[in-house]
C-alpha cells in the first residue's frame, strides 16, 4: 500500500503519522511556546487541543490524504461542504499525546477550486468552554476574550467567526507574536470539541454532504490516464 508524503508525493506505506502530516510535535511546540510568550500557559489553563488541522495543496492530494489516513490512523466522522468545500473529520484512532495535551482529531480541509494551498499544519484548536455552554451562542468566547484583556495577554483576536450559529470561534495568527517572518501558524479558540460539534451537527441534519459530483473531473482525469497507461 502507498501513501501521501506531506510534499504531496506518494511514498511506501509507513505507521508513522508524521510521515503524512509533518511534525505534529514540532507544531504543537509551536503553538504553545508562542501562546507561552504572549502570556498564556494552555496547560496550566486545562484548555484541550481538540485538534490540529492539516491543509492540502490539490483535490487530488486531499482524495490521496484521506485514503492513506482513513482506516490506517482513524475514523472519517464526517466529510461535509463548509465554505464551498469539503472537510474532513478524522478521529484517530491513537490520540497525539503531547506536551501535556491529548490531540484525538485531525481535521483536514479541500483546497477552494482555483485556490492551491501549500500542504502542511496551518492550526489548532482549543476549548475554553465548558459541556454547559454548548456547541451554540458565544457568550462564554466573550467571556475569554474579555479574561485575556484584563489579563493583559498580548493576543490580537480575529473575531469574523465570532458569528456563526454553531461552533463559532475566535482566531490568533501566531506569527505575527514572536516571528514574524514564519510560515503560517495559528491557534483558534472555541466553545466546544470539534467531536462534540460533529455529533451535533450529525444528529440535528446540519451536515451538508458532499455532492456525488464534486470529484467528477478529477475521477474522469484518473481514468483517462489509467487507459492511455
Amino acid at each position: 500500500m502507498e501513501q501521501v508524503g506531506t510534499d504531496g508525493t506518494v511514498c511506501k506505506k509507513t505507521e508513522k503519522l508524521e510521515h503524512l502530516i509533518g511534525d505534529y510535535r514540532a507544531f504543537i511546540d509551536q503553538v504553545c511556546e508562542r501562546l507561552q510568550d504572549a502570556g498564556m500557559d494552555v496547560v496550566s489553563r486545562g484548555y484541550e487541543m481538540d485538534h490540529i488541522c492539516y491543509r492540502c495543496e490539490t483535490l487530488r492530494h486531499y482524495r490521496d490524504v484521506l485514503a492513506a489516513l482513513v482506516p490506517t490512523f482513524g475514523t472519517l466522522m464526517v466529510e461535509g461542504m463548509i465554505g464551498g468545500r469539503p472537510i474532513a473529520t478524522i478521529c484517530l484512532q491513537e490520540p497525539i499525546v503531547h506536551r501535556g495535551l491529548t490531540v484525538p482529531c485531525l481535521e483536514v480541509p479541500c483546497p477552494k477550486p482555483g485556490r492551491p494551498y501549500p500542504p502542511g499544519l496551518e492550526h489548532a484548536e482549543l476549548v475554553v468552554g465548558s459541556e454547559a455552554d454548548g456547541v451554540r451562542g458565544k457568550a462564554r468566547l466573550r467571556e475569554f476574550m474579555a479574561a485575556c484583556e484584563r489579563d493583559a495577554l498580548r493576543l490580537q483576536f480575529d473575531t469574523r467567526a465570532l458569528d456563526k450559529a454553531v461552533n463559532a470561534d475566535v482566531s490568533v495568527d501566531l506569527r505575527d507574536l514572536v516571528l514574524p517572518e514564519a510560515g503560517r501558524l495559528s491557534v483558534k479558540f472555541h466553545q466546544r470539541p470539534l467531536q462534540e460539534v460533529v455529533e451535533y451537527e450529525l444528529s440535528h441534519g446540519e451536515v451538508v454532504l458532499v455532492p456525488e459530483t464534486y470529484f467528477a473531473e478529477l475521477d474522469d482525469v484518473c481514468a483517462n490516464k489509467k487507459q492511455k497507461g
